[in-house]
């Protein structure tokens, strides 16, 4: 028989072995290892893969580009007169500032400023005392030049007199003739006169004023015809061309008909322009020099398109044109030069043939860009 001691002695002890055993981590088999393995490098791929996609650029994985809507008119061109707009300033056809030939004081000023003048009218008149007396003095020994010449040919008829003798005094006549009209010349310097029948538009000089050479007595201005002078850009200067009618509204009122008398060759190298030159009457006198002038210049017939004035745009270079469809459907932008205007838009010469026009949406298309169209309807 076990002592009771001993008997409660073996459960406790039986009891801590167990607990023992609990504590004991579990041995798995290789092939579930093996198992969890896939699976864990599995679960980490896709993780790894979903973060990449999230941490990407719009640069990794471009947009969809989005289309681009535009309205556009099916134009076609019509023969039409051109009308070119340019502004420019009356000019005198003629205007000169006389000026002083000889030095001297100003003894007289007979023409009041704005009156009308003759040619040869005396301006100003510079002190001739002085270049009188000189004149006198040449005069008189051209006179004596003279008779001793005149003495000496005689005595030469008789045999009284050299050859050489005869050709000193001649010699001598001449340079006195010479000195006489230099004189003459010197005097006539002191009458300042009108070059042309015009207008003493100006008066430099007055009574009292010393003027050198080179010095103004004042500016006579030829009244008729009057000119418009003004400048044509690149794109327009071959819709002109000399004879062309042109009506022009001067700021001071006046209407007035000319023709187009001058359209320059080449190019002002600063502005990329075209001088141009309008003739146009003033037999009244009534047009000033300087004044804002707006002429409008008819051109022959020519093929234009009629186009919304909302369809023009400024191209890179800051011309006017339009954007055009190509057959591609890409927008394509092109000069053109506006001919005339009326309510309804304005006509325009540059495209040929018909052409599809955006209207609605070029300004916001860039050259070369594809767009989708609707066709709003014909322009005509």
């Amino acid at each position: 028989m076990v002592p009771a001691r001993v008997a409660g002695v073996l459960p406790l002890a039986h009891r801590r072995s167990r607990l023992l055993a609990q504590d004991k981590p579990m041995r798995l088999s290789s092939s579930v290892k093996t198992a969890l393995a896939i699976v864990a490098v599995t679960v980490a791929y896709f993780t790894v893969r979903s973060g990449l996609r999230l941490l990407s650029t719009p640069e990794d994985a471009p947009a969809k580009k989005a289309e681009l809507f535009v309205v556009a008119i099916e134009s076609r061109p019509e023969t039409r007169a051109g009308a070119l707009s340019i502004r420019g300033r009356t000019e005198a056809d003629q205007k000169a500032i006389v000026r002083a030939d000889a030095s001297g004081v100003v003894t007289a000023a007979p023409v009041a400023q704005g009156a009308a003048v003759r040619e040869g009218d005396v301006l100003c008149r510079i002190d001739v005392e002085a270049r009188a007396a000189a004149r006198r003095e040449a005069e008189a020994a051209l006179g004596k030049a003279e008779i001793d010449y005149q003495a000496a040919v005689k005595l030469a008829a008789e045999g009284f007199r050299s050859e050489a003798g005869l050709a000193g005094l001649k010699a001598a006549r001449d340079q006195a003739r010479a000195n006489a009209d230099r004189a003459l010349i010197e005097l006539e310097k002191t009458q300042i006169r009108a070059p042309f029948d015009g207008v003493f538009d100006v008066r430099s000089a007055e009574v009292g004023d010393l003027l050198k050479p080179g010095d103004p007595c004042g500016t006579v201005v030829k009244p008729s015809p009057f000119l418009i002078k003004g400048a044509v850009a690149e794109k327009d200067v071959a819709l002109v061309r000399a004879g062309d009618r042109a009506r022009a509204s001067i700021a001071t009122g006046e209407i007035v008909d000319g023709a187009v008398r001058f359209v320059a060759a080449a190019a002002d190298p600063a502005t990329r322009t075209f001088d141009i030159e309008i003739e146009i009457p003033n037999p009244d006198g009534k047009l000033r020099d300087g004044v804002t002038a707006d002429v409008t210049v008819l051109s022959a017939a020519r093929p234009a398109h009629k186009i919304p004035r909302s369809a023009l745009t400024l191209g890179d270079d800051g011309r006017i044109g339009v954007k055009l469809i190509d057959a591609a459907n890409r927008a394509r932008f092109h000069a053109v030069s506006i001919i005339g205007e009326e309510r309804e838009g304005v006509w325009v010469a540059g495209l040929e043939g018909p052409q599809r026009v955006i209207v609605r949406g070029q300004d916001y298309v860039k050259d070369g860009e594809t767009v989708t169209a609707e066709i709003a309807g014909a322009s005509s």
